[in-house]
């Protein structure tokens, strides 16, 4: 899509107002990044220029290293971008970002992710923030997460599994967004864990409860074999209406 055309339903490509869009969640899990690469392929398919990013990420040798979330939002932007950019820092331990970077010895700062962040925008037309989880976590003594996020002014989709903690868990982390100004995208409610006892109607129930105190969209993701398959990704953001958080942005 041309950057001056429109989408066929006549309102203007979503994508050309939406600067910077992140994922977060409590849980840590694949799920997060699997959202972001989905949204990322479905605006590259539309003729947006995706940047991608993971600001920190630990358990690492090298960033974007096989099977990283940074090595899946960079392949699904379709950009061979620099992979200290997409990921400033790959910390080695398996440790919260702090931590990880004291055992390294290095020393994360705000300066690095915005200096990061700059160069990897350049030229491009939306920004996608992956895997931004752990948000009030500490970065370093005087940075978090939601931090970056509000400094970066991004919108934010919450990721996390279906469970019977869910809603809490989502609505601690809408507070401290909203306490920030940030505006929530939406909600994706992730496949449930096998030995959680939740069923249909309660799913159900608990997409309402969310769209109704957030008022926001809330969609389930659809379970993917193959994150690495860009026509998979294309399906599952339609079959969930990953369309749908975009254009509350838009709106």
């Amino acid at each position: 899509m041309n950057p001056d055309e429109q989408q066929q339903d006549g309102e203007p490509a979503p994508w050309r107002v939406l600067p910077g869009f992140a994922f977060t969640s409590v849980t840590p899990g694949p799920q997060t990044a699997l959202a972001a690469a989905m949204l990322i392929a479905m605006l590259a398919r539309d003729g947006a220029n995706v940047a991608a990013m993971v600001p920190v990420e630990t358990g690492l040798d090298e960033p974007c290293e096989p099977g990283s979330a940074g090595s899946l939002v960079r392949w699904a932007a379709g950009h061979m971008d620099d992979p200290r950019l997409v990921t400033p820092f790959a910390l080695e331990e398996n440790r919260p970002a702090m931590h990880a970077a004291d055992a390294a010895g290095t020393l994360l700062h705000a300066a690095a992710f915005d200096r990061a962040r700059e160069e990897l925008c350049d030229g491009r037309t939306t920004l996608v923030i992956a895997d931004a989880v752990g948000l009030l976590d500490p970065i370093t003594p005087s940075l978090t997460m939601l931090d970056l996020l509000a400094r970066w002014e991004a919108s934010v989709a919450i990721v996390e599994p279906i469970s019977r903690w869910a809603v809490g868990h989502i609505n601690l982390l809408s507070a401290a967004l909203l306490s920030r100004n940030l505006l929530i995208a939406g909600v994706i409610l992730s496949p449930k864990n096998l030995e959680d006892d939740i069923d249909d109607e309660s799913i159900a129930a608990m997409c309402e409860t969310l769209a109704a105190t957030l008022d926001c969209p809330v969609v389930l993701l659809p379970k993917v074999l193959e994150m690495h398959d860009r026509s998979e990704l294309l399906t599952a953001a339609h079959d969930c209406g990953m369309h749908r958080l975009v254009r509350r942005i838009a709106s």
